[in-house]
């Protein structure tokens, strides 16, 4: 009987409204292409409290987390590379191993 049931919620997953995504791009910092290298962890957020969304990257190796300010708006960002993120002076270093 379950699994009569879970057959049954199928379809009205499936007819959902579907996600829709912008056409892929590249992001740049001072009319540069932002490449990290290997791999890539963005995450947009307010970082510097200035109302605008921030860009921070972070990397598979060396495993520093790359913090870029936007000095554009809200509608049109403009990033610039700032510095990596620290704590007590020293890079953050979030590698495996």
């Amino acid at each position: 009987m379950r699994f009569t049931a879970l057959l049954l919620l199928i379809p009205l997953i499936v007819s959902a409204d579907s996600p829709s995504f912008h056409e892929p791009f590249i992001v740049q910092a001072d009319g540069v292409d932002i490449d990290v290298g290997y791999i890539a962890d963005p995450f947009m957020v307010d970082w510097d409290g200035d109302g605008l969304s921030d860009l921070l990257v972070g990397q598979f190796y060396p495993g520093k987390v790359n913090f870029y300010k936007n000095i554009g708006t809200s509608q049109d960002p403009e990033f610039t590379f700032s510095h990596f993120l620290q704590a007590d002076g020293s890079d953050i270093d979030v590698s495996a191993g």
